[in-house]
């Protein structure tokens, strides 16, 4: 098995023991994100691999902290950003809550990032490398806000 496959199915394996998990519907949705992200790892051509790699972590990341700004009753803005943002007005005993250094280091990491291929006809990511790198800092974020 490869070490990127092995990093996916790694973090099903966080997502499935969350607590919320069966409980929640949307961590079912994060799983099946997740299991796609998986299944990209030999499409053609690269491009298109590391784009579909870069939506599938994103949106698994992206309802994830939906699902735990809801479960504290608050009600998610539109964006990973503007989500990061919130989780740090959970009071730090709260499970999500993230410390304003993590929130600006995620941000720079992942939502720039991810919003430079979103937002922009024709940009890809350059290299797997640089796909692993936004997949591995998903992949620490939903490791502390789980």
């Amino acid at each position: 098995m490869s070490a990127r496959k092995a990093r996916y199915q790694l973090m099903q394996a966080l997502v499935r023991g969350s607590a919320s998990f069966g409980v929640d519907p949307d961590l079912g949705q994060v799983d099946f994100e997740l299991a796609e992200l998986g299944k990209c790892v030999r499409l053609q051509p690269l491009n298109r691999q590391r784009l579909l790699q870069v939506i599938h972590a994103s949106r698994a990341l992206d309802t994830c902290l939906g699902s735990i700004l809801r479960g504290s009753g608050i009600v998610p803005k539109h964006g990973i950003g503007k989500m990061l943002r919130q989780l740090m007005t959970l009071s730090p005993s709260v499970r999500g809550h993230l410390g304003n250094a993590n929130v600006a280091a995620f941000i720079s990491t992942i939502a720039n990032k991810r919003n430079r291929y979103m937002h922009r006809a024709g940009s890809f990511p350059s290299s797997t490398q640089e796909v692993d790198k936004l997949v591995a800092e998903i992949h620490s974020c939903m490791s502390m806000v789980l």
